[in-house]
């Protein structure tokens, strides 16, 4: 289970290319938390990590709803921003961990924007949610986005369809243009398809990650990177820019 997503995260701890932000979402909430914890952990090299897995290390920072709040505020962000510009006390990087980042309101994500646009090298910033429905576009864009499901058992986040065509993502250099460009009108209909994006570009780093095709992988996922960010940020046609990224394959 979650078999890519847990690879990719040992191989950016491998090769020391640990990305500033990264976004865990889908289901099972616990498990994406702990999962976070114990990187982090591994990350700092940390023996005891009891403070870190109680939430209570001075040099992490855990933020969520106030029990009294419908939604995380700006307040709470700056307090992030405030921990940001701090020098670590212990660890060789700090840690800040957004639980039910669904729930932050407008002012705190553009606070939030701010600090993904200048990140600071001695800190991670893990964001959770259970979706990217409610997540801005712009924060998408600025992370790296690790969608939890079942890849073995289809889980609700991924209908057949959906696992049908992350197949044919994967394997989308064996077809011919023709069925590139059928291809890219029926992803282009999907309601939600960043998910499956995501896990594409977990694939293609993986491979560069293990000196699989590097060259040629790292150019492609510069394209389908830019053309994520293109389709989030912009209204344009998303199958014109789907036809123009499986062509350059």
């Amino acid at each position: 289970m979650y078999s890519r997503q847990l690879k990719y995260l040992e191989l950016v701890l491998k090769n020391n290319a640990v990305p500033h932000a990264l976004l865990f979402y889908g289901s099972d909430f616990d498990y994406k938390i702990n999962l976070a914890k114990d990187f982090f952990v591994k990350i700092n090299k940390v023996e005891d990590k009891k403070q870190i897995i109680n939430e209570t290390h001075p040099d992490t920072l855990f933020i969520s709803r106030e029990e009294d709040k419908k939604e995380i505020g700006i307040a709470q962000i700056r307090r992030l921003k405030d921990f940001v510009a701090l020098t670590p006390n212990h660890l060789k990087q700090k840690g800040v961990f957004i639980k039910e980042a669904e729930y932050l309101n407008e002012e705190a994500w553009n606070a939030l924007l701010k600090t993904l646009e200048e990140p600071i090298g001695n800190t991670i910033i893990f964001i959770f949610a259970s979706n990217v429905k409610n997540i801005p576009k712009t924060i998408i864009s600025r992370v790296v986005g690790l969608p939890f499901y079942n890849e073995d058992i289809l889980h609700k986040n991924l209908s057949l369809k959906d696992d049908i065509i992350m197949g044919k993502l994967c394997s989308i250099e064996k077809l011919l243009w023709s069925e590139r460009i059928d291809f890219a009108e029926e992803i282009a209909k999907k309601e939600n398809f960043f998910p499956l994006l995501d896990t594409w570009l977990i694939k293609l780093r993986i491979e560069v990650l293990t000196g699989s095709n590097q060259i040629d992988k790292v150019k492609f996922i510069e394209n389908l990177a830019e053309a994520k960010n293109l389709l989030i940020s912009t209204n344009v046609n998303t199958r014109l820019v789907l036809e123009n990224l499986f062509l350059k394959i």
